[in-house]
């Protein structure tokens, strides 16, 4: 039987020379946007969050409103309208503005969850271990009279 001290050498070379690239495959939010960008109370609009999954570790996505925690919005990639094609890294949800929403400038935060319903960790640019965030400005304004 051979031994494996020399597979093992080599493996260890490679990884100390070479670097581990296993945050290649890390997943990562590649961007948030809402349609139309300027809301009105009453109004619809369409929110998108686009990903990057190669390993498909994000099952969930849901957004929290920063000013008001209790208001949150959860983001479907399963091809069900608004969503256009299950499974295309595409999260999306059609929200309506309600008729008595405050105007103001206002931050949804996006969490991404794996399937054990945990928040998906990655590496921020320090290093550190963080759960998988982005955020985006939401503006309601008035309609002038």
């Amino acid at each position: 039987m051979k031994s494996l001290a020399p597979y093992l050498a080599l493996l260890s070379v490679t990884l100390i020379l070479g670097g581990c690239n296993t945050l290649a495959s890390a997943p990562e939010f590649r961007g948030a946007k809402i349609s139309p960008d300027q809301l009105y109370p009453g109004d619809s609009a369409l929110i998108t969050v686009e990903v990057k999954d190669r390993e498909a570790i994000i099952q969930r996505i849901e957004g929290v409103v920063k000013e008001d925690p209790r208001i949150t919005f959860k983001l479907r990639d399963d091809g069900v309208d608004p969503d256009e094609k299950a499974g295309d890294g595409i999260w999306t949800l059609r929200v309506d503005v309600p008729p008595v929403a405050p105007s103001g400038e206002f931050l949804l935060e996006f969490t991404a969850y794996s399937s054990g319903g945990y928040p998906v960790e990655v590496h921020d640019a320090n290093k550190n271990v963080v759960p998988l965030k982005d955020s985006l400005p939401i503006v309601i304004q008035y309609k002038e009279q």
